[in-house]
């Protein structure tokens, strides 16, 4: 709502108006007085020719944003809600604590979803995955260049027919290579998501009670 300052030009226009000494009082005891007062004044002792002349005797005030909130005097009843709000909300972090569900996001001990996924991992993972496939095309060229060898100093086949069994048999060693490392990926995994479906069983040493 908006007020006035209550200044020296205005008061002395109230002392030397037709008010009752009762009304009077309410622009001498206290520093500013509403909007409405200032018209119910103008309306009744008409102490200047406008309102806006006599608008011109105060001055608006202002509120000052930059007033802390502990400056401003508390209410013993909003002491009380303040305290019973921070009461209820210690006792809901405590629930939290005690009584996790996977549905709760405040978990304190969230489910890991890699978690230590970083930079080291990925970049350890990467070479993991060319030493792995490095070695296989180690094995099936080895696996290859001795069908070959083996089949010109012992077998004396046709050159149409070792080209024919180098590569399948270098493609059955690749496809069994991949299917054991595939095996295996998926058996990391499986190993990760057990892990992850783990639930951590808490025990509840001690409770207290807040009245």
């Amino acid at each position: 709502m908006t007020r006035f300052l209550v200044t020296k030009e205005l008061r002395t226009l109230v002392d030397s108006s037709t008010l009752k000494d009762s009304e009077k009082d309410k622009f001498k005891l206290h520093e500013n007085v509403e909007h409405e007062d200032l018209v119910n004044f103008y309306r009744t002792a008409k102490p200047c020719s406008s309102l806006l002349e006599l608008l011109k005797s105060s001055k608006l005030v202002i509120p000052n944003k930059n007033t802390k909130n502990e400056d401003t005097p508390k209410t013993k009843e909003f002491l009380q809600a303040m305290e019973k709000l921070r009461i209820q909300a210690q006792e809901d972090e405590y629930q939290r604590l005690v009584q996790k569900t996977q549905a709760d996001p405040f978990k304190l001990y969230e489910q890991k979803i890699d978690e230590d996924y970083n930079p080291a991992k990925a970049s350890k993972e990467v070479r993991s995955h060319i030493t792995t496939i490095f070695n296989i095309f180690i094995s099936v060229v080895s696996v290859v260049y001795a069908i070959w060898y083996w089949t010109n100093s012992s077998a004396y086949m046709r050159d149409s027919y070792r080209v024919l069994l180098c590569v399948f048999a270098g493609l059955l060693i690749l496809v069994a290579e991949v299917v054991v490392y595939m095996g295996y990926l998926n058996k990391v995994e499986e190993a990760r998501i057990r892990e992850r479906n783990k639930k951590e069983v808490k025990k509840v040493v001690q409770t207290f009670k807040l009245d």
